[in-house]
This record gives structure tokens, C-alpha cells and sequence, in this order.
């Protein structure tokens, strides 16, 4: 804890070492390194830490780029904060040290640190030529190419990690390069929108260092590629795993399969100006998983249905209405259009008393499909009554203002907000905004072209004013108040279907002529945030700021509700480079395979500012008997042949541990259980009849628990059991 003072006290003889000769001490010189131990010693006492002083000396001609990269976020941010007066400054001198990626001991080959006239030699004087070609021929496994992930290859690039025909850098990530993401994935440029992550930053990193080897794939890393691409043999074959997530569903996902094959993981995120750096060691330290995450809540169906009471509500429902109206629902109407081609087949079917699931629905849509631009605009306005003016007039309705619970306490208080019917206005710009987003997105999902001239405001209000709104007729629809309710099916939600009316209305529309085919389709659309255009982030906002208004909730602008609806996990560069530098630290040391201590954790909030460091948790030891434990990271191996039976698989474990095993279970399927029925008639069955064993299949991994000393039962390592030796 007393590094940051020495470092200050080291910082300030250095300064002076070069006022006095002219540079900085000579790379690893003990002469040099003694002689700015003097001038330490002159400014600051006997109270100097001469050991650190001394490495201080020797690279102090060095560059480190983790650190600097960390650096780097840190002053950049407090740049940020002088220019907007955001958030608290740093008032205080900031050290940062990583004297544990420095040689051990007393005894320095000098040559090791004397510079080749190539990239590395910043690096090399700071740890050594061995380190150094030792992360050439790292292979290194990195899932997630976002904003994290560019920090991260940029590192890479400058340690030189997979920088050799031995070394390999492979990185992942399904998704496609956004507009939002260019603020801050800098490997990223306007040009590469809507190109894959993981092989455009592969290609941007190479421009940094050609020398990388970096295979770039596309694949999610998850239960479904874990036989085929991302198998045990996949990550026997890597030295390290990196992640670079931002869910913790993934995280926990690259922990278990980290801990399985024995691999070491760095985990790390961002969250604005908050960070994080984890360093999970096989053996040594805990793993992700060995600390609980906060749950993460969904809204209640009834909160986002009728009863919001936050902003965030009325996004979520304007989110969920654009998916419903523009995505669901025409991908169904044309999924039924496509398996049911002959509207004339579907009124027979109907005429016979036949149902066919959702055609009650659809027919309802091709009815209410529109042709006509004025559709469009006076299907919005309907719109805009049903969901905030009629929506209102039906929940007062069902729960009038003096309305009581059981317990004599008012039926609207809080968290409940009792709704205002809105009357439209064309003259509101919210109101407007609503209209035109709507008959927008309603035009492009059936078909229509719009031009600039129909979206003109008189255009729009002589529509609007010339049209005449249905009459509110009260709902007798039950309104779900119940939290822990779930959103109905479609279904269940409609109730019976009237096939009659059904039929009678589309005998009505193949007379019209309106069942052509260029009728039975539509443009399911894609919810895109970062095209400004396409007006899917203007309905979004104006519906969710209508129905906030609607409920007394504070509006918000454009780019909250961008924030929000587009899910954008709030990052920025700051904090990226920070993290990232921090967890290039923690590789190093994983490479130089040092001890506990030497690792560690971060927490930091560069807003505040505060960066907590601590020592990595040790793994913890599950004690079966006195002379026997295991922790996280052991398995146990049993080879087995076509011929091995389960009463084999007892005896091993009592003739190697002297453990009387009481459960075998592979996956959810109980394979040996003594109480359940019929189970101890399974001692003389093979392992392959009661595993069942794929084609090609080589070993399952097993929970296996044992009969403890009390009586309880102890469970054991996982047990990999081979098929064949």
C-alpha cells in the first residue's frame, strides 16, 4: 500500500537523475540504478523502498502498453470532465504499478533486456526477451469483438500475443457492425457498417501489427456450438480464454466451459464509467460462477399492460408494439399466405366447420389491410385513440378513481398512476410525430410508396380532419392487475374463434378481388436504431412519450429513448481502455504463471474516480472425508470399455477412495439413484445401455455423489467417463 508514495518519491529523483546527466537511467544498470537510489534517498529519507526505486531505474527507458492504455482512459476522462463539468475531478497525484510482470529474484541476464531494434523493445526492456517471444506463441481465445474486444486486439497487436508461426489469436462474435457502435469500437469506420465484428476487426488489427496470426470467426459461443466448433478439444487447444461479453447468461457459459477443460479466463466489463477486471486461474482462483449475480427482473406483463409507472415502461411497450406491428405479425401473416396459397381452399376448409390455427387473425388483417396512403394515415389516427385515449377511458372505467382493494386502501396509489385520456391534437408535435411515424411503417409493411409530398404537414392534417374517429364503446375485455401473471397467447387472449364471420368476411374480400396474391403479402420490418430515416426510433419515442403523458410520467428525448429501446448498453472509450489495459496486466501475469497475490481484481468508477484493487478469491476446497478433498477446478477420469458395467463403475471409487456412491446422474437423467425403483437391478447393466452413447461419442461427464460419514450425501468432482481406454 506504500508503492504510490516511493513511486512519487522515485518519480521526483528521476526528473532530477536527468537534469544531472542528460537521460534516464541505462536499460537494467545496476550503477545507474544505485545512484538513483541516492538521489531517493537525498529527497526522502531512509524511508524509500530501494528494491522498487531500482526497477524504477531499470525500465525506466521502457514502454508498457497495458499501462499506458490504462492511463491513457484514466486522463482522458478527466479531460472529459474539465471540458464538461461532469462528474468529480481527480484532485490527487495517481500511481499504477505492475512490478509483478517484472523478473523474479536477484539474478539478471542483461541481455534478456537489451534492445533488438524491432516494435518490441519497449516492451522487451520492461520484461524481458523470454516473456516476450513466450506471447508471440501464445493461443488465445477471445469471445466478443465490441467495445471491449477492440481494446482488447489493440493490446494485442502491441505485446505482440500470437505474433508467431507457433501463436494464434482466434475471435468470435456473431453480430454486425452498427452505427451506434463507431463512438467508441474504434477498430471500426463508417465504411464497415453492417459488416461481420470479428473479421473486420481481425483486418483492422492487422494494419496495427501484420505480424498477428488471428483467425476470425462468426459463431456463437453457447449449448448449440459446443459439439461441433467450440468442443472440449477446441479449448485443450488454446492457452488462455479472454472474454469481452456483455451479458452475464454468456459469461456464465465461457466460466463453465473455462473450468471444465481447465483453462484460464479473464473476465472484464463496462458500464459506462464503471469497470471491472476478474482473473480466474485454474486451481488457484475461484471462478466467475462462484459468485452470485443479481437476478435480472423482467417488468411484470400487467406494469408494461396498464399500469406503468416509470419511463422505462413506456419504452418497453412502445418497443413491444413495434415488434408486434411490424415484425410478428406480418411474418405470420405471411407464414399462414405461404403454407395456405388458395384463399378459395382456406373459405372451403372454413365452410366445412374446419379450423385452421390464427385464420380468424389473418383474415382480420387482409380486411383491415391498407391500400392507400390515406389508409395509412387514418388507420395511425384510429391508432393513437386506441392505445392513449380509449386505453384510459377503459381502465377508469373498470377501476373508477374512489375504486378500494379488499383492505379499504385506494386501488390507485402507488406504484399505479391513474391514466388521463389524451385528445388528440394535429397541432401537438408529439401527436403529429405519432401519426406520420405510424402511417410510415404501416406504408413500407404493405407495400406503399410514400413520397415527400404526402407526408407534408397539410397534407397529413387535411387527412386527419376530414375523417371521422369510431365512437369509444367501453371494453368488456378483463384487465389483468395479478404481477406475477404471464403474457397470454394470442389464443387464449382472442378467445373463440367466430368461423362463421371469418368465412362470410373472406367470401367478401375474394369478391372484391382483394385475395390477389400481391395482397397476401407483407414487408415484415427489422427494428434498426441507428438508421434515422426509416422513422422506427420516431415511433418509438413519440409512442412511449404519449403514453408517459398519458400517465403523468416525465417525457424523455430522442436519444434516451434510442438508449433504451435499442438496448444499448451504455459504454464509452474512457472506460474501455482503462479495462482493457488492466486486463492485458493480469495476462501477463497469467503467462509468467505467478502466485495468487501477484493477481489482481479491479473495480473502478472513473466518474467518482476510485479504482479498487483486491487479491483474486482463493478456490474453495469441498472436504469429503479427512484425507480426501477436491475443489471447482478437479475432475475425476474413469476409463471404461464396451463391456463395463455400472456395479464397475461402484467399485472403482470404493477400491481408489474407499466412497460408497449413492447418485449417478448425467444431465437431468438420474442414472443410478438406490431408492428410486428398479434402479439397483441397474448394477449389472453396461455404462453404454444406461448412457446411451451417441455415434463418435468418447466420454460424458458425470455427477457422482457418495454416502458421507454422517449419513448425508457428498458430492464429488465431476466424473469423465470414457467410453473406451
Amino acid at each position: 500500500m506504500d508503492a504510490p508514495s516511493h513511486i512519487h518519491t522515485g518519480m521526483l529523483a528521476l526528473h532530477k537523475y536527468r537534469q544531472q546527466h542528460g537521460r534516464l537511467p541505462r536499460i537494467w544498470n545496476k550503477e545507474d540504478a544505485a545512484h538513483l537510489v541516492k538521489i531517493s534517498q537525498s529527497l526522502g529519507g531512509n524511508d524509500t523502498d530501494d528494491n522498487l526505486i531500482c526497477k524504477l531505474a531499470y525500465t525506466s527507458s521502457g514502454c508498457f502498453a497495458p499501462l499506458t492504455a490504462t492511463f491513457g482512459g484514466i486522463v482522458a476522462q478527466e479531460g472529459l470532465k474539465a471540458l464538461t463539468g461532469k462528474f468529480t475531478p481527480l484532485n490527487q497525484w495517481l500511481y499504477l504499478d505492475a512490478c509483478e510482470v517484472l523478473p523474479d529474484g536477484d539474478t539478471i541476464d542483461e541481455q534478456e533486456f537489451t534492445t533488438r531494434e524491432d516494435r518490441y523493445d519497449g516492451l522487451r526492456i520492461c520484461i524481458g526477451d523470454s516473456l516476450c517471444k513466450h506471447l508471440n506463441r501464445l493461443k488465445l481465445f477471445m469471445v466478443g469483438c465490441g467495445a471491449i474486444g477492440c481494446e482488447m486486439l489493440k493490446n494485442y497487436a502491441l505485446l505482440g500475443v500470437g505474433a508467431s508461426k507457433d501463436g494464434l489469436i482466434t475471435i468470435t462474435d456473431n453480430d454486425l457492425i452498427e452505427k451506434s457502435n463507431l463512438n467508441r469500437q474504434f477498430l471500426f469506420r463508417p465504411r464497415h457498417i453492417q459488416k461481420p465484428k470479428s473479421s473486420t476487426a481481425a483486418e483492422s488489427v492487422l494494419e496495427i501489427n501484420p505480424n498477428l496470426s488471428i483467425e476470425a470467426m462468426q459463431h456463437k459461443v453457447c449449448p448449440q456450438s459446443e459439439h461441433k466448433i467450440f468442443h472440449d478439444r477446441f479449448f485443450e487447444s488454446v492457452d488462455i480464454a479472454v472474454n469481452a461479453l456483455d451479458n452475464v447468461e454468456a459469461r456464465r457459459y465461457m466460466d463453465s466451459r473455462c473450468v471444465t477443460n481447465q483453462r484460464p479466463l479473464l473476465e472484464s466489463g463496462t458500464l459506462a464509467a464503471k469497470g471491472h477486471v476478474q482473473v480466474i486461474v485454474p486451481h488457484i482462483t475461484e471462478s466467475y460462477t462462484s459468485q452470485q449475480d443479481p437476478v435480472e427482473t423482467e417488468i411484470p406483463y400487467c406494469t408494461l399492460k396498464s399500469f406503468p409507472s416509470s419511463i422505462e415502461h413506456t419504452i418497453q411497450w412502445a418497443r413491444e408494439k413495434f415488434e408486434s406491428l411490424f415484425s410478428h405479425k406480418p411474418a405470420n401473416f405471411n407464414k399462414f399466405w405461404s403454407s395456405h396459397p388458395n384463399p378459395e381452399s382456406v373459405l372451403q376448409t372454413i365452410g366445412n366447420g374446419q379450423q385452421i390455427e390464427g385464420v380468424v387473425h389473418i383474415v382480420k388483417m387482409l380486411k383491415n389491410r391498407a391500400l392507400t396512403w390515406q389508409d395509412c394515415v387514418e388507420i395511425s389516427r384510429v391508432k393513437f385513440d386506441k392505445y392513449f385515449t380509449n386505453k384510459a377511458k377503459n381502465l377508469l372505467h373498470a377501476f373508477p378513481l374512489d375504486t378500494k382493494l379488499k383492505d379499504g386502501t385506494l386501488f390507485w396509489q402507488s406504484p399505479k398512476r391513474a391514466p388521463t385520456p389524451l385528445e388528440f391534437d394535429i397541432k401537438n408535435i408529439v401527436h403529429f410525430q405519432f401519426v406520420v411515424s405510424l402511417a410510415r411503417l404501416i406504408a413500407y409493411v404493405c407495400g406503399i410508396e410514400v413520397t415527400q409530398e404526402d407526408i407534408k404537414d397539410e397534407n397529413i392534417q387535411q387527412i386527419v380532419e376530414t375523417f371521422t374517429v369510431p365512437e369509444f364503446v367501453p371494453s368488456s375485455k378483463q384487465i389483468e392487475t395479478d404481477e406475477s401473471a404471464k403474457k397470454p397467447s394470442v389464443e387464449n387472449s382472442l378467445g373463440d374463434d367466430d368461423l362463421h364471420q371469418c368465412g362470410v368476411i373472406l367470401d367478401k374480400l375474394i369478391k372484391d378481388g382483394k385475395t390477389k396474391s400481391n395482397f397476401l403479402v407483407l414487408n415484415p420490418v427489422v427494428f434498426e436504431k441507428d438508421d434515422d430515416t426509416n422513422g422506427h426510433i420516431d415511433f418509438v419515442t413519440a409512442a412511449s412519450n404519449l403514453r408517459a403523458t398519458m400517465y403523468s410520467i416525465e417525457n424523455v428525448d430522442r436519444l434516451k429513448a434510442k438508449r433504451i429501446a435499442g438496448r444499448i448498453v451504455p459504454a464509452i472509450a474512457t472506460t474501455t481502455s482503462a479495462v482493457s489495459g488492466l486486463v492485458s496486466v493480469e495476462l501477463i501475469k497469467i503467462v509468467k504463471k505467478s502466485p495468487l497475490e501477484h493477481f489482481k481484481n479491479c473495480f473502478l468508477n472513473l466518474a467518482l474516480p476510485s479504482m479498487v484493487f483486491s487479491e483474486p478469491g482463493e478456490c474453495e476446497k469441498t472436504v469429503i472425508n479427512p484425507s480426501l478433498s477436491f475443489t471447482l477446478w478437479d475432475k475425476w477420469i474413469l476409463h471404461g470399455n464396451k463391456d463395463f458395467k455400472l456395479q464397475d463403475f461402484k467399485k472403482h471409487f470404493k477400491d481408489k477412495f474407499g466412497l460408497e456412491t449413492s447418485m449417478v446422474v448425467h444431465g437431468v437423467k438420474m442414472i443410478f439413484v438406490p431408492i428410486m425403483p428398479g434402479h439397483m437391478k441397474r448394477l449389472s447393466h453396461t455404462m453404454v445401455k444406461l448412457l446411451k452413447p451417441s455415434p463418435g461419442q468418447q466420454y460424458v461427464d458425470l455427477t457422482v455423489a457418495f454416502d458421507g460419514q454422517t449419513g448425508d450425501d457428498v458430492p464429488g468432482p465431476p466424473v469423465r467417463y470414457y467410453f473406451s481406454k
